[in-house]
This record gives structure tokens, C-alpha cells and sequence, in this order.
């Protein structure tokens, strides 16, 4: 079996990749579909009645006033937007000169492609232990948001972060990392408020680019009852209702689909080294029932909670779209096809628990994340210098060249004031996700 055939049901070379689009354009792709396609349809049209019911009053917002720069920090100020500007062409031979004495022709070249819309001035991820780059490896336990898809800074671990493109492309943005491990969607409002007190301070005209990824905990609570999909709605309306009202004018919000745990469960299956791991008692619980088996949900019933998780997700950046979006205020992309790690391998899970990204799956989610967006039309040289995507490399592999890793990492603690260790994956029983 083809494990890049299951979750979605197509082969990710099969995905359409964004083409050059307005700056306030954006790929919504369609709903998971495979086994939970008509629950993702139908839970899809509940929300969308729902969100244009809550948000009818949006499309006269105005935008935030901007205050002054951050402490005069030259950090502040972001890139202005490039344009796209093609190479004239070759004038005719100049009068009085012979076809033998001019040089000989040479191809003009291509235009260069430039991103559609103003690189950020703040860089803000909002998440959980996936944007913190938790347990990549078995030496890598913990977060390590240096390996972080979102705000990676390592070199030579083959994840090209939206940070480092961003700076690859002389964008200097503030990174504001609010994401953090073993958290629900319940915690979105307090990390949409620590984005929005930094994006304030921005200087006028600046603009912010927010990740938003969360869900994942809340689908994989096991032990525990999943979170209530009304529950969910509310909490992740009052977080986007935060960055609607507080975000400087221009800004995007990037929103991920929850994990395809579906896909997650048929490629763990089909790994002998995985479904062992997995069929172990201390791993019952890792988001059961995906991974683990000892949880309260069938797999039926945890298939429609995530269509309505997503249903959820998607219902909102469509809102933002059709209100703020067809002003210029604020964008919002997202993009089931790209955005849920449904091209994941084996490979792209981490040894530690199979339930993180490893390294590889990082990169991917990286990858795929400026893909979805409006800076996807820049040249690969441009974004990629070195070529990371195309070779990545395991920074643990001792034959792997040109590597500067720390040798003994240390692992790092939460940071949202629990002093215990956090132990991998799942759920509401104090471990992280």
C-alpha cells in the first residue's frame, strides 16, 4: 500500500500548487474527504451558517490604529513589497551601425517573480507542540522551537522555516512565539492576545503575519471525551475575533487543518517498528483511536469531530475573506489540501512517540505552509538558498556533511508554568501534544 494513497485519497504531487494570485487571494481547498467526506461537507455547511450569522457585522470594520515603532527598533520596520518587473525588450540595431559590428544577441532574461503582497514586520505563531518542533528525535526530546517549522533559526537540519525564507528574502519580521506545547484550542484567545500586544507596537503601515495551528489536543484528548465542537466554535472565535480587531490593517492569518490523523493511523499501521511501539501499554492513550486504543471514541465518531474541527477552522478564514478580505483589512488562507500532513511518510513522524513531526515532517509542513500562501510564486533560489528542500538531510545522521548541531541537546521545559518535564504526546492527563 502507497501511504501517500490514504488520508485524502490522492498522491500530494496531485495537489495543485498557487499560482501567482492578488494579494488578498487565497486557496481554501476543499474539506478532507476519504471516509469522513460527507460528515466534512455537511459539518462544513453548519459552520459556514453559523460564522456568517456570528460575523454579518464585519464588513464594516475598521482597521486598528497603529501606534509607534517598537522602541525604535530597526526591527520594526518590514520590507516594502516587490513588484513584478519583466526585462524590456532588445531595441533594434542602432542607426549607423552594421549587422557585422554589433555584438552577437544574447537571450534577455526571464522576469524575476516577486511576492504579491508586503513581507511582515512580525513573524507570530500561535499553536501547539507541532509549531515548538516537540521530540523531532529520541535526541531531541521536548520543544526545540529552533527546528520549528514556523520560527526554525537551525542551520543545516534541513527545515527551512518561514522565518528563515522570510529572511532569506531580506525580510527582517519580530518573531512573537506564542505557541505552546499541550495546549487546546481553549488557549487560543490568551495567545492571540500576547500576538496582538506586540503587533500594536508596530510601526504605521506595517504589517503582521500570524500562523495559527491548534486542534490537534483537543482531537486527542484520550483518556479524556474530545473537546465539545460548540465549545471549540466559541473558543476559536473569540482568539480570531482578537487578531480581527487588533492586527494592523493588511495583515494575514495563515490557519491550518488539524493533523490527518486518519492518514497518521494507516501509515503506523503499515510500519512494523510503529504499530509495535504503539501496541505497547504506556502508548494506549496516544490519541486514541488513531494510535493508541484506549480511548472513549470509535473511529467513526472521532472522524466527525475532526470534520468539524475543520469544518470550524475553514468556516472562519472564509468569513474573514468575504468581510475584512474584500477591503484589504485583513487575509486569511486556508488549505486542507496542503495544510493538515496528509503527504506525511513514516519518516515524517518522530521515533519518539509517532505522533510529532520529526525533522523531515517539519520541513514539510514548512514547505507546504509557504506553498499555501501568497509568497508560493517566488523563485525557489530565492526562498530555498542551499537547496534544503530539495535534500533534506537528518542533522542526527553522523554521515550527514556539513552538519553544527549541539552534540548533547538539552531539553527544555514548558513554559507555561508547569515545572514537570513534558512527556510526549496527548491529551488532558498533563501530557503534551
Amino acid at each position: 500500500m502507497d501511504p501517500n494513497l490514504t488520508g485524502r485519497g490522492r498522491p500530494p504531487s496531485e495537489v495543485p500548487p498557487r499560482g501567482p494570485s492578488e494579494p488578498g487571494s487565497r486557496t481554501s481547498g476543499s474539506p478532507r474527504m476519504g471516509r469522513r467526506g460527507a460528515a466534512a461537507i455537511g459539518a462544513l455547511a453548519i459552520v459556514t451558517l453559523l460564522v456568517a450569522t456570528a460575523g454579518a457585522g464585519w464588513l464594516g470594520l475598521a482597521a486598528a490604529p497603529a501606534s509607534s515603532t517598537l522602541n525604535g527598533s530597526p526591527l520594526a520596520a518590514g520590507s516594502a513589497s516587490p513588484t513584478l518587473t519583466p526585462v524590456p525588450p532588445a531595441s533594434a540595431t542602432p542607426t549607423g551601425a552594421t549587422a557585422s559590428s554589433m555584438p552577437p544577441p544574447t537571450a534577455s532574461p526571464s522576469p524575476t517573480l516577486r511576492p504579491t503582497a508586503p513581507l511582515p514586520a512580525l513573524l507570530a505563531a500561535i499553536g501547539d507542540s507541532y509549531s515548538q518542533a516537540y521530540s523531532v528525535s529520541p535526541a531531541y526530546r521536548y520543544d526545540h522551537p529552533q527546528f520549528s517549522w514556523v520560527v526554525g533559526t537551525a542551520k543545516g537540519d534541513g527545515v527551512l522555516s518561514l522565518l528563515e525564507r522570510f529572511r532569506a528574502l531580506g525580510d527582517s519580521p519580530i518573531v512573537v512565539d506564542a505557541a505552546t506545547s499541550g495546549r487546546t484550542m481553549a488557549d487560543a484567545p490568551r495567545q492571540a492576545d500576547v500576538v496582538v500586544t506586540a503587533a500594536k507596537k508596530l510601526a504605521p503601515g506595517k504589517t503582521a503575519y500570524v500562523t495559527f495551528e491548534l486542534g490537534t489536543n483537543d482531537l486527542c484528548a484520550s483518556p479524556n471525551p474530545m473537546t465539545d465542537t460548540v465549545d471549540f466554535q466559541v473558543q476559536l472565535r473569540t482568539a480570531i475575533l482578537t487578531l480581527r480587531t487588533g492586527l494592523p490593517a493588511g495583515s494575514r492569518i495563515l490557519i491550518l487543518a488539524v493533523p490527518d490523523f486518519p492518514h497518521f493511523h494507516d501509515i503506523t499501521q503499515a510500519d512494523a517498528a510503529a504499530r509495535a511501539a504503539l501496541a505497547l501499554p504506556q502508548n494506549s492513550d496516544r490519541c486514541a483511536p488513531y494510535l493508541g486504543t484506549n480511548g472513549p471514541s470509535s473511529i467513526a465518531q472521532a472522524d466527525l469531530m475532526l470534520s468539524q474541527y475543520d469544518a470550524s477552522l475553514q468556516g472562519m478564514c472564509d468569513d474573514i475573506d468575504s468581510n475584512e478580505g474584500t477591503t484589504g483589512r485583513l487575509f486569511c488562507t486556508y488549505n486542507a489540501s496542503l495544510l493538515a500532513e496528509s503527504d506525511f511518510t513514516i519518516k515524517d513522524l518522530s521515533t519518539v512517540d509517532y505522533f510529532h513531526p520529526s525533522l523531515s515532517g517539519q520541513a514539510k509542513m514548512a514547505a507546504n505552509a509557504w506553498q499555501a500562501d501568497v509568497w508560493a510564486t517566488v523563485p525557489p533560489s530565492a526562498s530555498d538558498p542551499g537547496g534544503q528542500i530539495a535534500e533534506l538531510r537528518d542533522p542526527l545522521d553522523p554521515l550527514a556533511p556539513g552538519l553544527a548541531l549541539p552534540l548533547f541537546p538539552i531539553a527544555r521545559r514548558r513554559r507555561d508554568g508547569d515545572s514537570r518535564d513534558s512527556t510526549p504526546c496527548c491529551g488532558a492527563t498533563g501530557l503534551t501534544g
